[in-house]
């Protein structure tokens, strides 16, 4: 069936050569995201410090699926102990929290006096650092924390982006098909993927991030 436009009819229009767009106003123009990058790479601890790298994993697609991982680093960026372990299912920020807290135990069965915290939670560690008051966890799990930062006669908390926190990362992703912990005297050798990107780090990959920003 022929349908009409509901729009007046009205002739093509071709620009002329002097035609010109008006200008818009800087408060009329379109909104437009601007893209820049950034480098990201992962930091060796100072001599005498240890880092550990932790990250949690959650899938929401109903398999109830989660895990954490972590490594910690000596200032030649060894691995000294690695772990990938699957976790009861929860919120992104209570797993990485979990993440953070077994590494911390770890450290502290290793004997670990100075070390720094690292992950790609920027809430959980701005809140650790006392830079914000917003939170993700239970009042307990960060009472547990900070309970076992002070075990450390030297202790910081730090942000890295994803880009920089991929030893971790992957261990979350190892923990699905092969968990375990390696090092500390234990004798399964690092997992191929974990230690592939702890050379990467040793030697100082750099990464590049694309941060989106609006202008407007």
């Amino acid at each position: 069936m022929a349908t009409s436009s509901l729009l007046p009819l009205v002739p093509p229009f071709f620009p002329s050569p002097c035609h010109r767009a008006p200008s818009l106003s800087p408060s009329a123009r379109p909104f437009q995201p601007s893209c820049r990058v950034v480098l990201v790479q992962w930091a060796l601890p100072p001599p005498g410090w240890f880092k550990i790298n932790f990250d949690g994993s959650v899938y929401n697609d109903g398999s109830r699926r989660a895990s954490i991982g972590g490594a910690i680093r000596d200032s030649a960026g060894r691995v000294v102990l690695a772990f990938a372990e699957t976790t009861e299912h929860s919120t992104v920020g209570i797993v990485e929290a979990r993440a953070m807290i077994r590494g911390l135990r770890l450290a502290l069965e290793l004997g670990v006096e100075r070390v720094i915290a690292e992950g790609d939670d920027l809430v959980l560690a701005q809140l650790l650092r006392g830079e914000e008051t917003q939170t993700r966890i239970p009042v307990a799990m960060q009472e547990e924390i900070v309970g076992l930062l002070r075990c450390f006669p030297g202790r910081d908390v730090r942000h890295v982006y994803r880009e920089g926190n991929q030893v971790a990362h992957t261990l979350c992703r190892q923990a699905y098909h092969r968990p375990g912990v390696w090092g500390g005297g234990r004798v399964p050798p690092l997992p191929p993927a974990v230690w592939e990107k702890a050379e990467d780090d040793r030697i100082g990959v750099v990464h590049e991030r694309k941060v989106i920003r609006s202008v407007g």
